[in-house]
C-alpha cells in the first residue's frame, strides 16, 4: 500500500499497519479501518485492526472510504481522538502512542 502526501514524497505502508495521519486539524487519513459503527457531524466510531477509535470534533464528514483496503478520510475540525482496547478500557491518542 503506498501513501501519497502533499510533498512529492511516498511512504511504503505494510499491509495491515494502522496509520493515523491528521493534519492541521483539519483533514484525517486513517488505515487498517475495518468497520465504521456510527457517525454523525459531530462523531465517528470507527473500529480499526488496532481497537475501536472514537473521533470527536465539528462538522465532520466523509472525504474518501475505500472498504476493501480499509482506508478513510475524513474533514472537519477535530477536536479528540480516543481509543477503546479490546478488553473496554479506554486509552487516550497519546498513551496509544507512547504507552
Amino acid at each position: 500500500m503506498q501513501f501519497q502526501t502533499d510533498s512529492p514524497s511516498t511512504y511504503t505502508i505494510p499491509s495491515g499497519d494502522h496509520v493515523v495521519t491528521l493534519r492541521n486539524r483539519k483533514r484525517m487519513d486513517l488505515t487498517s479501518v475495518k468497520t465504521i459503527d456510527r457517525f454523525d457531524q459531530e462523531e465517528f466510531i470507527v473500529r480499526t485492526s488496532q481497537g475501536q477509535l472514537q473521533i470527536r470534533g465539528e462538522e465532520l464528514r466523509i472525504v474518501h472510504l475505500d472498504v476493501d483496503k480499509g482506508l478513510l478520510t475524513l474533514e472537519g475540525n477535530v477536536k479528540t481522538l480516543q481509543y477503546d482496547d479490546e478488553d473496554g478500557h479506554s486509552r487516550n491518542i497519546l498513551t496509544k502512542l507512547f504507552g
